[in-house]
């Protein structure tokens, strides 16, 4: 990417802040935080008539559990199961339910089973597939020592069919910045962030689909090649999240912790950009995703009469010299994955998170033998950098939100392409830029 010299003089300048940054990180002061102690309740994946959760509650608790449908009729789940660490206060249950009726609205009911004290009660649904259109939040960078739960309270407001978590909604590497998270940290970290974010505590629930990028997976700026723990964090991620592809018809697993949704013709490939992960640099063919990963994803592509979306946690087209991405930190496999897009007839979008800031990018058509776009959504509440996206050159930005946001966005399969709103929403529910886009 070439840099005029007013944008060379901006990136001094933003390094500098960078690192002025940092030297305050170091000796950043964790604030108050409000942890909740009360169960923690998150809708995972969820199709017409089945749908499952993850509760984080207390190790020493006990709960029944069941929904209870608008005449006052109870639905007991399929299954539960628990997951516990070691000597942890808190721990996982998994609850599983069928046969639910997409017109309904449902409410989850927690009672302690021991005192039969009702603990909580959630309102939920199920997926509407026959819509033709999916309305989906786009979610990345959830520290949870900055968090605003007024950005959440917005977004379940809008209604969105589903949250996309595509990257750090967990900063586990916290207090471990230079080893990163060992699995009793991974645990304690997971922990802490479920009993904080106001999304795991609103009382309406959305189904949330997620994948990971560095800081959930451990450590920051990593790969499997230097983390440690990555078969011990694949294992935690998937324990706080609900992504059984039993109770999900829409929903396949892929390698790691890659999953593959699919919707009305669309299909949407959350990516493991870690597990697989070489140093950056590598000039190897598979360097990014590894060759499992990548075959998986192409095959995807390939299947999908309509078009798929790819969604990463650090970004794909944009080269910012001190922030990862695939075309950066592994151009040569970056390329070949890129010539192996065009030889497949059908169209491809993409989106990641990551950087602090929220963009659009217009990918050109020599790239892939149409015009497409890259979604860049972060973040809902971490730390900004100062005049971003501004001052990051990006000849391909067309649109662009520096402060804390989430993109919501409302996509329909048409003639083997794409027609997509998107809009930047702020802390307060404000709109920062809204643009219709067509693939």
């Amino acid at each position: 990417m070439k840099i005029e010299r007013r944008n060379f003089i901006k990136l001094g300048l933003l390094q500098a802040a960078a690192l002025g940054l940092t030297r305050k990180a170091n000796a950043y002061q964790i604030p108050k935080i409000l942890r909740r102690s009360g169960p923690s309740i998150l809708q995972g994946a969820t199709d017409d008539t089945k749908t499952q959760f993850s509760i984080v509650h207390n190790n020493t608790e006990i709960l029944d559990i069941y929904a209870v449908d608008s005449a006052g009729r109870r639905r007991i789940p399929d299954f539960t199961r628990t997951v516990a660490f070691r000597d942890h206060g808190k721990k996982i249950t998994k609850v599983y339910f069928s046969f639910l009726d997409v017109n309904e609205t449902y409410e989850l009911h927690l009672v302690n089973a021991i005192t039969r004290e009702l603990l909580d009660q959630r309102e939920f649904q199920t997926l509407d597939l026959s819509k033709p259109d999916l309305n989906f939040a786009l979610c990345s960078c959830m520290n949870d020592r900055e968090h605003a739960p007024e950005i959440w309270q917005n977004m379940v407001q809008k209604k969105p069919d589903i949250l996309l978590f595509i990257g750090d909604s967990v900063y586990a590497d916290s207090d471990s910045p230079l080893t990163g998270a060992d699995p009793s940290h991974l645990w304690n970290r997971f922990c802490e962030a479920r009993t904080t974010l106001e999304i795991y505590y609103s009382h309406r629930l959305i189904p949330i689909f997620a994948t990971w990028d560095d800081h959930d997976f451990g450590l920051n700026d990593t790969n499997g090649v230097d983390f440690k723990f990555v078969k011990e964090s694949q294992e935690n991620f998937l324990n706080f999240f609900a992504q059984d592809t039993s109770h999900c018809h829409i929903l396949e697993k892929g390698p790691g912790v890659a999953s593959a949704l699919k919707f009305s013709n669309q299909t949407i490939l959350l990516l493991d950009d870690r597990s697989f992960r070489q140093r950056r640099g590598s000039k190897d063919r598979y360097a990014h995703w590894g060759k499992e990963q990548e075959t998986w994803i192409l095959q995807k592509i390939r299947e999908n009469p309509g078009p798929t979306w790819l969604m990463n946690g650090s970004q794909f087209f944009p080269n910012v010299p001190w922030k990862e991405s695939v075309s950066g930190d592994h151009p040569e496999n970056f390329l070949a994955f890129l010539q192996e897009l065009k030889q497949i007839p059908r169209k491809v979008l993409f989106a990641s998170g990551d950087v602090h800031y929220s963009e659009i990018s217009k990918i050109e058509k020599e790239a892939l033998g149409y015009e497409t776009y890259e979604l860049t959504s972060s973040s809902i509440h971490s730390r900004n950098i100062p005049g971003s996206p501004d001052i990051i050159p990006n000849n391909r930005r067309i649109a662009g939100n520096g402060q804390r946001n989430y993109l919501m966005v409302k996509a329909a399969a048409i003639n083997g392409g794409c027609s997509l709103d998107v809009a930047s929403y702020g802390v307060a529910g404000d709109a920062r830029f809204q643009m219709s886009l067509q693939v």
